[in-house]
C-alpha cells in the first residue's frame, strides 16, 4: 500500500477551513438570534409559535441559549476531530454541511416567499450555501478521502 506523506495536502486544510466555516456561520446566526432577545424591543414583541398564544421574543431567550450551547457543542466535537483527521467527523461534517446547505436554501425561500427584504437572513443563507457546497466539494476529493482514512488507522 502507497504510504501517505505525514504533510497534511492543501485540499484537507481548505476542508477544515470550510467546514470551520459552516460551523462559524451556524452558531453565529444562533447567537444572533439569542443577542436579538436581549434587546429592548425584544421584550414587548410578540409573536405567535404554531397557533400557540402570543409570546414574548424575550420568553425565548432559554431556548436561544439551550440552542447556542448544543450547536456549539455538536460542531466544536466535529470541527475537532476534522482537525485531527477522524474519519468519523469527516462524515459527520459532511452531514452537518448537508443540513447547513438545506437551512441556507430555507433561508432564500422564506425571504422569496415573505417578499420582504432581510438583509441578514439573505447574508447568513448565502454564507451557508457557499461554505457549506465549499465543504462538500472537497469532502470526496481523492486525497482528502485518503488522508481521512490514512489518519483514522492506528499506526504501529
Amino acid at each position: 500500500m502507497k504510504q501517505l506523506a505525514d504533510k497534511t495536502p492543501g485540499s484537507v486544510k481548505r476542508f477544515t477551513l470550510a467546514f470551520l466555516i459552516v460551523a462559524l456561520v451556524m452558531v453565529g446566526g444562533q447567537i444572533l438570534n439569542l443577542v436579538i432577545t436581549f434587546l429592548p424591543a425584544a421584550a414587548d414583541t410578540l409573536i405567535q409559535v404554531d397557533g400557540e398564544p402570543d409570546v414574548t421574543v424575550a420568553a425565548l431567550r432559554n431556548a436561544y441559549i439551550s440552542s447556542v450551547l448544543l450547536i456549539g457543542l455538536i460542531y466544536g466535537i466535529v470541527v475537532w476531530g476534522v482537525y485531527k483527521s477522524k474519519n468519523w467527523a469527516r462524515w459527520v461534517a459532511v452531514l452537518l454541511a448537508v443540513f447547513a446547505a438545506a437551512g441556507g436554501v430555507n433561508g432564500l425561500g422564506r425571504i422569496l416567499a415573505t417578499g420582504s427584504f432581510d438583509v441578514v437572513t439573505l447574508a447568513l443563507s448565502l454564507a451557508q450555501l457557499v461554505a457549506s457546497f465549499w465543504a462538500l466539494s472537497l469532502a470526496f476529493r481523492q486525497d482528502v478521502t485518503g488522508w481521512f482514512k490514512h489518519r483514522a488507522v492506528p499506526q504501529n
